[in-house]
C-alpha cells in the first residue's frame, strides 16, 4: 500500500490503560504509520493549570464530558501544525473525548479534520451534548453501522463511513491443537456494556444444568459485586497479557451477555483465537460476528443463553467447526485490511 497523493496523515492518538500492547483502536496509528506513511500526534502531556485555570477548563470542555487537559493540548498541537502544513488529514481516534474545537480548522490550507466515534447511539445521545463541532468535520468514522443513523442528523451520509475495528491476527491465534482446549471452561472478558444481571443468571443456570462447567471472568474489580460469588466462578482482574491469551486459547467458549454494542476488542480477540462465542444479538454485533462462528441470543434472556452454552459445551465437534469459522471471520478484520478501507476514505476527501 502506498501513501496517498499529496495528503499526509496525522493520527491524534490516545491509548486507554486497559488495552494491551496488541489491542485497542490506537493501533490504527501504528499500522497507519507503516502502511500509509502517517505520523502520530500522541495525547500525552497535559496543558498546565498555569495556562488554563480549572474554572476555564470546565468552561472550555462544556458539552464534551471527558475532554481533558491532554486533549486540549493535542488540539492546540493540531492547530499549530495546520497553520504550518498543507494538505494533511488530522484523524482524531477518539472523537467523544479528544475532539472538540479542531473542526474550526477544517479546510484551512487544504487540511482536513476527521474523527472516529466508538460509543453506541444511546450513549452518544447522553455524552455528545453539543452539535456544532460535528457539523465541522470533513468525515465521521463509525466502528458500528448502528452509529450511522445517529450521525446522519449532523453530517451528510456521504461523509459517514463504517470502518471496523481491527485485530492482530498474528498475536491472537488459535492453539496448535483443538484438544488443548478445556472442555468445561467458559470465559467472559471485559466490562463495557456487559449485561451483568443476565450473566449472573447464565452462570447459575449453567452450573445447575451442567455442574462441571467453570467460568472465568476477567474485568475490573469494581464490577465484581455486580456478579457476586459462585463455586463455579473465578473472578480475575489486571491479569498479564500472556495469561489473557492463554485463556482465549484454552477455553472452549466465550460468553458475552450485552445490552448494547459497537466494536468489541474481546470478541475480535477471541474470534481470532478460534473461540466460538455465545453473544447477545444487540447493536452492531452482527457487523463482526456471524452465526457460523457464534450463537446469537436475544438480549436479556438468561435461560436461552444458558441452554445455548450447555448445548455447545456438550458438542465438541460443533465447537471446533464454529471455532474455525470464527477465525475465518476474524481474518476479515486484520489491521492491514482496516487500513485499506481507511485509505479509501482519506483519498475520497476533497
Amino acid at each position: 500500500m502506498k501513501p496517498i497523493g499529496m495528503r499526509k496523515i496525522r493520527f491524534v492518538r490516545f491509548r486507554y490503560s486497559h488495552h494491551s500492547p496488541h489491542s485497542g483502536y490506537s493501533r490504527i496509528a501504528e499500522y497507519g504509520e507503516k502502511l500509509l506513511g502517517g505520523e502520530t500526534i500522541p495525547v500525552l502531556k497535559p496543558l498546565s493549570p498555569r495556562i488554563i485555570r480549572e474554572r476555564m477548563l470546565w468552561k472550555l470542555a462544556e458539552g464534551t464530558p471527558g475532554y481533558t487537559r491532554e486533549a486540549m493540548a493535542a488540539e492546540l498541537k493540531v492547530a499549530q501544525r495546520v497553520f504550518t502544513e498543507r494538505d494533511c488529514i488530522y484523524h482524531f481516534l477518539y472523537g467523544e473525548t479528544n475532539y472538540h474545537y479542531a473542526g474550526h480548522l477544517n479546510g484551512i490550507r487544504g487540511n482536513r479534520i476527521v474523527a472516529t466515534f466508538h460509543q453506541p447511539p444511546s450513549t452518544l445521545e447522553k455524552i455528545v451534548q453539543i452539535q456544532w463541532h460535528l457539523h465541522q468535520l470533513a468525515a465521521i468514522l463509525c466502528v458500528g453501522t448502528n452509529q450511522v443513523e445517529y450521525f446522519s442528523k449532523f453530517l451528510d451520509r456521504r461523509n459517514l463511513h463504517f470502518i471496523p475495528l481491527g485485530v492482530d491476527i498474528e498475536y491472537y491465534q488459535p492453539p496448535a491443537n483443538f484438544d488443548q482446549r478445556d472442555p468445561d471452561l467458559c470465559v467472559v472478558i471485559g466490562d463495557n456494556y456487559r449485561d451483568f444481571p443476565t450473566l449472573r443468571g447464565v452462570i447459575e443456570l449453567v452450573s445447575y444444568l451442567r455442574p462441571q462447567t467453570r467460568f472465568v471472568c476477567v474485568m475490573p474489580p469494581k464490577n465484581f459485586p455486580l456478579i457476586g460469588t459462585h463455586p463455579n466462578l473465578d473472578l480475575r482482574a489486571g491479569i498479564p497479557e500472556a495469561e489473557l491469551l492463554s485463556l482465549y486459547q484454552t477455553a472452549s467458549l466465550m460468553v458475552m451477555p450485552l445490552h448494547e454494542a459497537t466494536a468489541n476488542n474481546a470478541v475480535l480477540e477471541g474470534m481470532a483465537c478460534g473461540l466460538p462465542v455465545v453473544i447477545s444479538d444487540v447493536g452492531a454485533v452482527r457487523d463482526y460476528v456471524n452465526p457460523a462462528g457464534a450463537k446469537l441470543i436475544s438480549p436479556y434472556n438468561a435461560r436461552c443463553m444458558a441452554e445455548a452454552v450447555c448445548d455447545l459445551m456438550d458438542d465438541s465437534q460443533r465447537r471446533a467447526e464454529m471455532g474455525m469459522q470464527a477465525r475465518d471471520r476474524a481474518l476479515k478484520f486484520t489491521w492491514p485490511a482496516v487500513i485499506e478501507q481507511l485509505d479509501a476514505v482519506y483519498q475520497a476527501l476533497t
